[in-house]
């Protein structure tokens, strides 16, 4: 691929990819600073993120509560120190964001979220407010190279609207670009969630740390495209049956938990009981039949969710992929490990590599709480240059996917077998043997993608997600190995 296809180029002092709660409150906290930055999107639309899907509720302990907190997202979740209690103690910043954009509040078991007549529209409430404080993002941007220089980084994107590479210079880089669980088939998470900065910040020098530590949710409908909020679930009194109506779930302490709505620090508990009635065959439902039907109906529209779901007073649930908890390794300041005036805000973090990875309501507090600092940060440094090389070091491989003219290499038959491998790799410790296996297996059939697919447009998109994907599952791998060799 030549160089000179490259069509546009841009320079900005401050570049963020990503328009979650993330890469949204970077922007925020930017302006309000008066600083001059530029917001991408590989989403044609900003709103399009799993931020905006999520109900927002957001973990601000009580004063009393922060060291607790802290010590439990350690002892349990695997997390940084440093980067937690920064998260924590920092906390009270979530209440002045909130106040500030003039959104309204509830309390919740661990947190606040935003004030709605449907509980799962808070998201959409926060971004939307978001949208009118900011620069107007640049969508339907991938990105698919990162070079490192001296005064900032050079950005490598494929528009897929216009068919053209964007090649972007910017001294501070943000990558709020979310994890990887949209490379696994079973997923509630926006397509975009596919891991790709993940893979090129380790090219820079990047460390990446937990990435088989990922978190499915219990309650989803839809073929793992929605999940059901605990005011629905809790409805079930903690009864989960099988197609026959026969009971499942036979732990009362879980049972009890999910009838009052607060199993969250059981999660683990109840991924594992679904685990063995997968691998029994059994399908699960909620048993609503001993819940008041105009209650429900009620606790639907609050929620969110269509009556429709219930067929036979049961409502079908599997486990789906709801976030992924390995990620990119930083500083207190948020700033990558090895990587100056490189930043990681969200779910591209490394947040944890035990159990969950993390607790229920950190990911809206984190894009928050770091938001602020990352822009306060680059507010204060400013040290900016708009000197960079003319062209890259050596083509980008990404690049090398690139055609105008499409072929008929089957995307979807890899693209579900990728999946399928991610998902045994991550629901089970495999032998060293068979991870080996793994490994070559990926590494052939990355080659074969560099030799044979190719693609523009929507097709090329298609590709990058698989290549990256490849990528994903291979640092999945890794880091399955090392937990191996600590046993």
């Amino acid at each position: 691929m030549k160089q000179n296809i490259i069509s546009v180029e841009h320079y900005t002092p401050i570049l963020i990819v990503g328009t979650g709660i993330s890469g949204l409150a970077v922007a925020y906290y930017l302006s309000k600073n008066h600083m001059k930055y530029m917001i991408i999107t590989k989403k044609n639309a900003p709103k399009q993120s799993n931020s905006f899907l999520s109900a927002a509720n957001t973990r601000v302990p009580s004063e009393n509560e922060i060291n607790d907190i802290i010590n439990l997202t350690i002892d349990k979740c695997g997390a940084d120190r440093p980067v937690i209690e920064t998260l924590y103690r920092n906390s009270g910043i979530i209440i002045d964001f909130f106040e500030e954009l003039g959104i309204p509040y509830e309390k919740t078991s661990f947190g606040i979220m935003p004030e709605c007549l449907i509980k799962s529209h808070g998201g959409k409430k926060l971004i939307n407010s978001l949208l009118q404080h900011i620069e107007q993002p640049m969508c339907n941007k991938i990105l698919i190279h990162l070079e490192k220089s001296d005064h900032g980084v050079i950005a490598l994107f494929y528009d897929t609207q216009s068919d053209q590479f964007i090649r972007i210079y910017t001294n501070y880089l943000v990558l709020a670009t979310g994890g990887y669980a949209g490379q696994f088939s079973y997923n509630d998470n926006s397509p975009g969630s596919t891991g790709e900065a993940h893979i090129l910040a380790k090219k820079i020098g990047a460390r990446l740390k937990g990435m088989s530590t990922v978190m499915c949710h219990p309650w989803s409908i839809y073929n793992g495209r929605q999940i059901l909020l605990g005011g629905v679930v809790s409805m079930s009194q903690g009864k989960i049956v099988d197609k026959e109506g026969v009971q499942l779930l036979k732990d009362d302490h879980i049972s009890d938990a999910i009838a009052c709505d607060d199993y969250h620090e059981m999660i683990d508990e109840i991924l594992k009981f679904q685990l063995d009635c997968i691998k029994q065959k059994k399908d699960m439902y909620l048993d609503l039949s001993h819940a008041d039907e105009n209650l429900l109906n009620e606790k639907f529209k609050k929620y969110g969710s269509s009556p429709n779901i219930v067929k036979n007073k049961r409502i079908k649930i599997t486990p789906t992929m709801h976030y992924s908890s390995g990620g990119i390794e930083i500083n207190a300041n948020a700033e990558v490990i090895n990587l100056n005036r490189v930043f990681v805000t969200g779910e591209a973090q490394f947040n944890g590599d035990l159990g969950m990875g993390r607790i229920p309501g950190q990911a809206f507090a984190s894009g928050i709480v770091f938001g602020k600092l990352i822009a306060d940060k680059i507010t204060n440094e400013g040290v900016f240059s708009t000197q960079y090389q003319p062209s890259f070091k050596n083509p980008p491989e990404t690049m090398r996917l690139y055609s105008k003219e499409n072929n008929d290499f089957p995307i979807e038959e890899f693209q579900k077998k990728l999946s399928a491998l991610m998902m045994d790799l991550t629901a089970c410790h495999s032998p060293v043997v068979s991870l080996l296996f793994h490994k070559k297996e990926l590494q052939e059939s990355q080659n074969i993608i560099l030799r044979r697919a190719r693609g523009w447009g929507k097709r090329y998109e298609d590709i990058l997600t698989l290549f990256f994907g490849y990528f994903v599952a291979m640092e999945i791998i890794e880091d399955l190995e090392g937990k191996n060799q600590n046993i």
